[in-house]
């Protein structure tokens, strides 16, 4: 009964791990309002990531996150049009490195661009730069867009382009999901362990059994 016992709490302990690294783990990036400073941790569900604020030279500059409610949640760059990322006067990149090998999966949303702001993200692998083509661009809101090429980039970096008139457009980076990877190796071994033993356990029941009734 007692290697019963244990091998179900084997079992369930693969199960519960290989559960949760299914669910998507949130990042409000809304969490920390104010002027953060120029680097700020997000930490959800054991994973981080890091934002970081530059001007377009390359220097860092103080992040600003916001939590007014609607689509004004979110961190953009202190002292830009409405503390956002606005065009002209740099870029919010995220480091996703620590997620690197963790997750599958990662999403991304925006905010504040009720004026059709556009928004565009580059990949880089250098703190503080960007070059090239954007890998997405957009002027939606409050979707969760998939940063492409995970696992090719440490860096994300999220930049606006465009003006209305004079007005520089500009939006905030809401938050993520991302989704864990798929159990490791252990995490299968502890379940077949588990089931290993419930199904042995219940193979000698079956033959103690057999043997009581033939003596009989």
């Amino acid at each position: 009964m007692r290697k019963l016992a244990f091998g179900l709490l084997v079992a369930t302990a693969g199960m519960a791990a290989s559960s949760a690294a299914s669910a998507a783990v949130l990042f409000d990036f809304s969490s920390a309002p104010g002027n953060i400073g120029p680097t700020h941790t997000y930490t959800s569900g054991g994973l981080s990531v890091t934002a970081s604020g530059f001007n377009p030279s390359g220097s860092p500059i103080d992040l600003f996150g916001k939590n007014f409610g609607g689509d004004e949640n979110g961190i953009g760059l202190a002292g830009a049009l409405d503390n956002e990322i606005a065009t002209g006067f740099g870029f919010v990149q995220l480091d996703v490195g620590q997620l690197l090998g963790k997750v599958s999966l990662i999403q991304f949303f925006t905010g504040s661009t009720t004026n059709g702001e556009t928004w565009n993200v580059y990949g880089s692998h250098t703190a503080g730069s960007y070059s090239g083509s954007p890998l997405i661009s957009g002027t939606t809101e409050e979707i969760y867009n998939a940063l492409p090429g995970l696992g090719t980039y440490k860096y994300y970096d999220f930049v606006s382009s465009g003006y209305s008139g004079d007005t520089p457009h500009n939006f905030l980076i809401g938050g993520l999901s991302v989704v864990p990877s798929v159990p490791e190796p252990a995490t299968w071994a502890l379940m077949i362990l588990g089931f290993g033993m419930i199904g042995g356990t219940l193979r000698r029941r079956r033959a103690t059994t057999s043997l009581r009734y033939t003596a009989a």
